[in-house]
């Protein structure tokens, strides 16, 4: 009897770490089939956020181009909106600006767990959806905004890393 229970108590324990390990989607590349949305994920452009409004023209993301950003710690950066969820002082986060030409949806992917607002007009947009990338890919986080045309401000927050892989792109 105390066999058959040592027995039982075994197989329930490893029927987790068996789900575990058949859970995850069997990939044969990260990265390797994108959305055509996101096709530049993978792309190596470098920028460095702003500190503050002064400083965003130079922290432009162009539509559609995947960029590995340089952040700075939080105590640094003047966001022109608080984000609900900043970070402590030794986190990290930034500020970027991009132009939407055109009302639509716009994605906001990013390779880390972050705190994401899109300011437009002086105020966060809400959401329309939030959620992980797509499976095999390293994007994290992926939020969806309705945006009207004109330039916008991306707050990123929270950050553990002083970098980050951001991407915005239009949604077709």
């Amino acid at each position: 009897m105390r066999l058959a229970l040592i027995a039982v108590m075994a197989a329930l324990s490893a029927a987790p770490a068996l789900a575990q390990q058949t859970a995850a989607p069997a990939c044969d590349a990260m990265d390797e089939k994108l959305p055509a949305d996101l096709a530049d994920w993978s792309g190596k452009g470098a920028l460095a956020s702003a500190a503050g409004a002064a400083d965003i023209a130079k922290a432009s993301v162009v539509l559609g181009k995947g960029y590995d950003a340089d952040l700075l710690q939080t105590p640094k950066i003047a966001y022109p909106v608080q984000p609900e969820k900043p970070g402590g002082s030794v986190s990290h986060g930034g500020l970027f600006e991009f132009t939407v030409p055109a009302a639509g949806s716009y994605t906001v992917a990013l390779g880390a767990a972050a705190w994401i607002d899109v300011i437009e007009n002086g105020k966060a947009i809400t959401p329309a959806s939030f959620g992980h990338g797509p499976e095999c890919t390293s994007i994290r986080k992926m939020v969806i905004f309705p945006l009207q045309a004109g330039k916008h401000v991306l707050q990123v927050s929270g950050i553990a890393e002083p970098k980050l892989k951001i991407m915005v792109a239009r949604k077709p």
